[in-house]
């Protein structure tokens, strides 16, 4: 009876042992660049004192005395249209973000880049998956809203989505697909927000992929499987007319702002 229960034990964990390997070594999708190599950070730049390769991931840790968001850079091109991939997991309380179409701004501050970027907020559904601009108009869209940011800079949210939870220590699949002037974020398979922005003296076109440190609690972000395909340069961007704000659209809150949307 032992020895079957042993035997048992071992097959279940070569089993185990065989799924995280074959989840490790997950195939490339047709179309796809691998920009992190999983063994160090070759096409990459930022601060070591940060950022390493730990477990074939693309690591961050802060020790709770950050005094300004950091960020690891992709030096091996600009993204202007394109669909990103990769899976994310984050200690509690940690605070990430995926940074794309980004601007990198030595004089703002060491490893400061600028720009849209999907947030990694797991312990925050409403932030986990939105859409914020570092250091530009900040909150673009809350996680479950579909929004219209105006050619004045306001967003709107002119439509909903399901808000779900993707618990943080967890490994989850992000998901970016820029088109043109369209964004829109996913979270294992999940719609977290689907912005038009209009806004042509605020928006990017093109830019730097990064990811993020967060000042605040002590954390550790970790990357891997950070695929990227790039789009046809020339898609359309959409106009005012293809994507109006309705008359019952609502403000999205302002950082720091009130709870209650204000109506337009």
């Amino acid at each position: 009876m032992l020895r079957t229960a042993f035997t048992l034990g071992l097959i279940l964990f070569s089993l185990a042992t065989g799924l995280q390997a074959q989840d490790k070594a997950a195939t490339l999708p047709e179309g796809f660049k691998a920009i992190f190599n999983g063994k160090d950070l070759s096409g990459w730049s930022g601060g070591s004192t940060w950022w390493s390769v730990e477990d074939g991931c693309l690591t961050g840790v802060t020790d709770g005395k950050l005094d300004y968001n950091r960020f690891i850079t992709w030096k091996e091109g600009t993204v202007k249209n394109f669909e990103l991939r990769v899976k994310v997991k984050v200690t509690k309380g940690g605070n990430s973000g995926l940074q794309y179409r980004g601007k990198e701004r030595p004089d703002l501050g060491e490893w400061v880049v600028t720009g849209y970027q999907c947030d990694v907020v797991p312990d925050k559904d409403d932030y986990n998956g939105m859409l914020y601009e570092e250091r530009g108009r900040r909150i673009l869209a809350h996680t479950g809203e579909k929004v219209v940011i105006d050619p004045q800079g306001q967003p709107w949210v002119v439509g909903k989505l399901p808000i779900k939870s993707f618990p943080s220590g967890e490994w989850h699949d992000y998901r970016v697909l820029v088109e043109g002037n369209h964004h829109q974020h996913w979270i294992d398979g999940v719609p977290t927000v689907d912005v038009i922005d209009l806004d042509e003296a605020g928006r990017a076109l093109e830019g730097v992929i990064a990811v993020q440190v967060h000042r605040g609690p002590v954390m550790k972000i970790q990357y891997r499987d950070f695929w990227v395909k790039k789009l046809p340069d020339d898609l359309p961007l959409l106009t005012s007319a293809q994507a109006p704000v309705s008359a019952d659209a609502v403000k999205v809150v302002p950082q720091g702002g009130p709870a209650k949307k204000a109506a337009k």
